[in-house]
């Protein structure tokens, strides 16, 4: 196999950088260190969550120490671990959120109807809490969105980012029950 490997690379010399070089095997490295990564045949992967949660979880606490948390002192201090804070706000805290902070969501309901509908959450990253920018609802037997459903979703999020009137709750199913409670 070797004797393949070194003809290959003669034949077909791989012209990228080394650093990229070096960072393909390092995630070889890591794939095949994780103890339930299967792949079939026709090429696809499966993977437990869990062990890849754990790996997550591990990388994140050796790195924490690079992040920089806007709003954050610049010099390290210890919090009491052991306080407790009771929460003196509502849980709809209206905050000032910039597209910036936010990550996307999008999450599916199923109605008793049949019909379906599609939110679309923000998720501020400063606070970790969510709010519904639009929803759309889909009925009978589509079998794919339509191509509109995209940019008018865009075009919505947008809106709703702008205006500022979005309502952020602790969770996406409370974020959702609001927004259908609103209609």
């Amino acid at each position: 196999m070797k004797l393949l490997t070194t003809l290959w690379s003669v034949i077909s010399p791989d012209h990228r950088h080394e650093r990229e070089k070096a960072r393909e095997r390092e995630f070889i490295r890591a794939a095949n260190s994780l103890k339930t990564l299967k792949v079939t045949p026709e090429g696809g992967m499966s993977i437990d969550p869990e062990e890849l949660r754990d790996q997550i979880v591990a990388s994140r606490e050796q790195l924490k120490h690079l992040v920089h948390k806007p709003g954050a002192p610049s010099r390290s201090f210890r919090a009491a671990e052991d306080a407790q804070v009771e929460p003196l706000v509502s849980p709809t805290v209206e905050a000032p959120v910039s597209a910036i902070d936010c990550i996307e969501v999008v999450a599916w309901r199923r109605l008793q109807t049949g019909a379906a509908v599609r939110y679309v959450c923000l998720q501020s990253t400063s606070t970790g809490r969510f709010a519904v920018a639009s929803a759309s609802m889909f009925t009978g037997a589509i079998e794919s969105l339509p191509t509109w459903v995209d940019g008018n979703t865009n075009r919505q999020v947008a809106i709703a980012l702008q205006s500022g009137v979005l309502h952020w709750y602790a969770a996406v199913s409370e974020a959702m029950d609001a927004w259908d409670a609103e209609l």
